[in-house]
Parts: structure tokens; C-alpha cells; sequence
């Protein structure tokens, strides 16, 4: 709800602080007393087109501050607020218009923008007027709203989940005819690349590390071969390691004989001699082993010069090889049946059948529900004092979404006899005010905007017409707020809070805007139904119109 509306310096304003109630609120004044001033501040706040011209004389700049109520928001549409409203439960917005310079922005103490401004705000208010568009008025809402009143969430949540079953396999169809029309092209790259990889059949993560041990090795067969003979004649030459060995060992067991506490030298001995013998036997066995042959190194030395080649032609090492090869085996798979084209066909086919019946069968919901709303809202217009007028809920076939497959538009013929048009052509702006009102009763319409303002809703009526509008305004108000700029009585009688709009005149002209006691609305009602002399008379029906409610 809006809280407060503070308005500084603001055509004849000086200033101004008016709180809301969060039902049905009335604003009524003489004509010229400045009401206007009132509606004007409120578009400037909402992120209207500012002018210097609505500048106070005399002062620097105008100023309108708006404190909203949010705990009551919805959590979807408090989802859909940019971040710098945050997660309280107030919204602080600020609009200055200098008369030289550019104006400021402060959305909760944070600099901000027009445009963020107006996306924030017309989230929560909207003005009912002639000159206004609302949610009501757009055609692209119509389907939105007609769902909330058919009450169609549950099926159409089968639909949703219908289309994007079939629009899945839709791009699925259309990837793999993509790929079927490039296909032949592609298939020959991809049987190249594997050729080519397949040429290499010892490919894999490491290879390249093997070839080059491999190639090092036999490259220096000489070397190893000469080095591993002289280990081994060290060990078992004349004058070898062997026969120290021997010898050490006949001397430490002559040791033992004389003291037996050489023993654990002895015994260490043993240990290192044993792991020497060990090492000659693999010493030996390794000389015996070592392969000598060069056309092996020949057929290391292409395989590394192969496997060089495809790394620099793919840029990439053994690793990204061996991962390429895998990915053009999976695609030539692919391309060469997988699920097949077929029975894509088939599967498409049959989800798009599973999604129209169940489009078509929301569509018979809305269409039931249409019939009703167009009875409902013409009753509701006849007791508005225009009964020739009809609304019509428009159908028509549009592209298949997640909605269905419905177009909807709200149509109103005003008169008998003409032709039905978008509710934003209806030409009289009171016609238009009272459309909006009948619209908002009987729709319920709950899109996150819960602050309604209406301007020129009671234009050309009176009477039992003007008392029905009245009602319907505090029906609406009971379930959101409203702000009501009226002169009838009859409306007027029936609010929770009423602000009088006055001009004083001093040493210059000032709209002063006050809320009214219980008597001062009795005095107001009885002005607004006998004009500028207020009579006992007066009083007396202002008060049957107030207790009457």
C-alpha cells in the first residue's frame, strides 16, 4: 500500500504530507482547488515526465517523496523488484526536478534512475484513467488475466509441461536434420580423423613418453651392453669382486673362532654380501637380455615421427589425441543412426498431438469462462449507467508456448450499433475510468498491483449510478487500496478516509490537502450535495449517505 505522499514546492503546493488508508480513500475539492495537483504528483512520482513548469514560485525545486507498505506483497512479485529495494518491508522513493540541472532519484537512500524508478513503482500503483495505460489495457495481459479468472493453473500446467516435452524433441528433430544435411560432408572428415589415428594403434595418454624410453634405449645398445659386461667381470673376474668377497668372508670366520662378539659383524656382512650376489645374478640376467634389434628402432623412430606430425596438425598432445578419437567415433555413431531420424519424426509427432489436446481442452475452460465474464462485466456496466455497453473476449490461434495455443483480446463496443474496439480506443475517459472499475471487481485481477487511482470514474453520472459506483469502489478496496479523486457525494460518502483539497488565498495562492474528521466529512458530503451553502437539510443527508453504506 502507499503509506505517505509528501509533496514539496509542487505547482501551488508549498508542502504537503498525506497518509494513506490502506482501503478506500476519497479526494474531493472545489473545482480549481487544485485535485489535479494531487494526480499530477502522483505521475511524477510513478515516473512521469517532470517539468520545470510544475515548479513552485519562488522555489529552487520540487520534491515528492512516497513511502510504500510492502509486507503484504507477494513473493512472486516482490521476485520480480530490482535488488535495490532490498527485502524490508518499506519502500522509500524520492523524485526532485531542479529548475536548472537534472532531477535525482533515491530509492531507499540509493541513487537511481527514471526508468528504474517507474519500473519499480508500476509494479505496485496504477492510475485508472483516460491518459493512463494499465495492465487492464494490454493486449498481451488479456490471456493472463482470463486464466486467473478461469482459474486454469492446474491444466495449464500439464500444457506447459506438454509443450516442453514436445519443443525438446522439436530441437533434438532439428539438430539431427541439421546434422543429416551436412552429414555426408561431415561423416568423410570424421572417417579421415579416425584413420588417421587408428594408424597409430599403440595411441593412448603416455605414448610419446614410452617411444622416447624406447628409442633412447635401443640407440645406445653399445653403451648398455658394454657397461653391463664390465659390472658383471667385476663381480666374477679372476681377481673380482666374487673372490674378495670370499676371501673377507674365510678371514671374519676365523675372527668368530677366537671371539664370539664379531658375530654381529659377521652377520652384517653376510646381509651386504647376499644383497651383492642378488645384484650380480640381475646384472647378469639384464646383459643376457638387452635386444639389439635396429629395425625395431626404426619402426619406434616412425611411430614418433607420425604421432609428432598429428599433434602439430591437431595441436594438441597424446592425451587430446586420444580424446579426439573418441569424440569423432561418438559423432560418426551418431550420424550414423542413433535414435534414427524416423523415429525422431514419429516421437515429435506424437508430443505435439499430446500437447494441442491438451491446448485445445484449455482452450474450452477459457472459452466457458469468457461467456461468463462477458455477462458478468456487461451486468456490471448496465448498473454503471452504461448498459448498451458489451465486452467481448476475442479468441484467436496463435504460435504454440508454454500458454497454448490461444490469442486473447478484450474488445468493448460503449454504444448500440458500433463495432467492438481495443478498451484503449473507448473515447470517453469516464466510460473508460468505469470499464477499468468493472474490469478490476470482476476479474479480481491480482497482479502484484495493490494501489489503484481513479481519476474521472464518476464523469456524466449521478444518483443510484453514482452510489453503485461508490460500491464498487469499496469492494475493490476491500481487498486493495484505492485513491479516488471525485466530486459526488454519493461516492464519496462511502470512504474510509476523505481528504479535502482547498485553495487559500493570502499573499498568494497555496492548495492545502487535509484529512477530515467525521464531522468535517458530514460538512463536506453536505457541500458536495447542495453546492456552496451548506443547510441543516444537507448535513441531515449527508448523513443518511455516510450511515447508509
Amino acid at each position: 500500500m502507499l503509506s505517505e505522499l509528501t509533496v514539496s514546492n509542487f505547482a501551488i503546493i508549498e508542502r504537503q504530507s498525506l497518509t494513506f488508508h490502506p482501503h478506500f480513500n476519497v479526494i474531493s475539492g472545489e473545482t480549481g482547488a487544485g485535485k489535479s495537483i494531487i494526480l499530477n504528483a502522483l505521475e511524477f512520482i510513478l515516473g512521469g515526465k517532470g517539468s520545470t513548469a510544475l515548479i513552485r514560485s519562488g522555489a529552487d525545486q520540487m520534491e515528492v517523496q512516497a513511502l510504500f507498505d510492502l509486507s503484504e506483497i507477494p513473493q512472486a512479485i516482490r521476485a520480480e523488484l530490482p535488488e535495490i529495494v532490498g527485502e524490508g518491508d518499506e519502500l522509500v522513493v524520492s523524485r526532485t526536478q531542479p529548475r536548472e540541472g537534472r532531477g535525482k532519484v533515491l530509492i531507499n537512500g540509493r541513487l537511481g534512475t527514471v526508468s528504474l524508478l517507474e519500473e519499480i513503482v508500476r509494479k505496485l500503483v496504477n492510475i485508472c484513467s483516460q491518459h493512463h495505460q494499465t495492465r487492464l489495457l494490454d493486449a498481451k495481459y488479456h490471456l493472463e488475466l482470463l486464466d486467473g479468472y478461469a482459474d486454469t493453473a492446474r491444466l495449464g500446467e500439464k500444457v506447459r509441461e506438454a509443450y516442453e516435452l514436445w519443443h525438446a524433441a522439436k530441437c533434438e528433430l532439428l539438430s539431427l536434420q541439421t546434422l543429416e544435411a551436412s552429414g555426408a560432408q561431415r561423416r568423410e572428415e570424421l572417417q579421415n580423423t579416425l584413420e588417421e589415428l587408428n594408424a597409430l594403434p599403440k595411441l593412448k595418454p603416455g605414448r610419446r613418453a614410452e617411444l622416447d624410453g624406447e628409442i633412447k634405449r635401443i640407440g645406445n645398445f653399445e653403451r648398455l651392453n658394454q657397461a653391463g659386461q664390465r659390472a658383471l667381470d667385476l663381480f666374477t673376474g679372476d681377481d673380482g669382486l666374487g673372490v674378495k668377497l670370499r676371501e673377507v668372508s674365510a678371514v671374519l670366520a676365523e675372527l668368530r673362532r677366537y671371539d664370539a662378539a664379531t658375530a654381529t659383524i659377521i652377520n652384517d656382512f653376510e646381509v651386504a654380501r647376499d644383497a651383492l650376489t642378488r645384484s650380480e645374478l640381475a646384472i647378469g640376467r639384464y646383459v643376457h637380455t638387452i635386444d639389439a634389434d635396429t629395425s625395431s628402432l626404426e619402426d619406434l623412430r616412425e611411430e614418433l615421427s607420425e604421432l609428432a606430425r598429428l599433434e602439430r596438425k591437431y595441436r594438441t598432445d597424446d592425451v587430446g589425441l586420444c580424446e579426439r578419437r573418441e569424440k569423432a567415433r561418438d559423432e560418426l555413431a551418431r550420424l550414423g543412426g542413433g535414435i534414427g531420424l524416423q523415429a525422431l519424426e514419429k516421437d515429435v509427432a506424437s508430443k505435439l498431438a499430446g500437447f494441442r489436446s491438451r491446448a485445445l481442452e484449455l482452450r474450452k475452460i477459457r472459452q466457458k469462462a469468457a461467456k461468463t465474464l462477458m455477462t458478468s462485466v456487461t451486468e456490471a456496466l448496465a448498473e454503471l449507467n452504461m448498459a448498451d455497453a458489451r465486452l467481448e473476449v476475442r479468441f484467436g490461434e496463435c504460435d504454440a508456448s508454454a500458454k497454448g495455443i490461444d490469442r486473447v483480446d478484450f474488445l468493448m463496443s460503449s454504444n448500440k450499433g458500433e463495432s467492438h474496439g481495443a478498451l484503449s480506443q473507448i473515447a470517453s475517459g469516464g466510460e473508460l475510468s468505469r470499464v477499468m472499475l468493472v474490469l478490476k471487481k470482476v476479474l479480481r485481477e491480482q497482479s502484484g498491483v495493490n494501489v489503484l487511482i481513479f481519476d474521472e470514474v464518476d464523469t456524466g453520472i449521478s444518483g443510484g449510478v453514482a452510489r453503485s459506483v461508490g460500491r464498487m469502489l469499496k469492494d475493490i478496496g476491500s481487498q486493495s487500496q484505492v485513491i479516488c479523486i471525485t466530486h459526488l457525494p454519493q461516492v464519496a460518502s462511502l470512504s474510509d478516509k476523505h481528504f479535502l483539497v482547498q485553495k487559500e488565498i493570502g499573499d498568494r495562492a497555496v492548495t492545502v490537502v487535509r484529512a477530515l474528521t467525521a464531522g468535517e466529512k458530514v460538512d463536506e458530503i453536505a457541500r458536495m450535495l447542495a453546492g456552496f451553502t451548506i443547510t441543516e437539510a444537507s448535513r441531515a443527508s449527508a448523513r443518511e449517505l455516510i450511515e447508509s453504506r
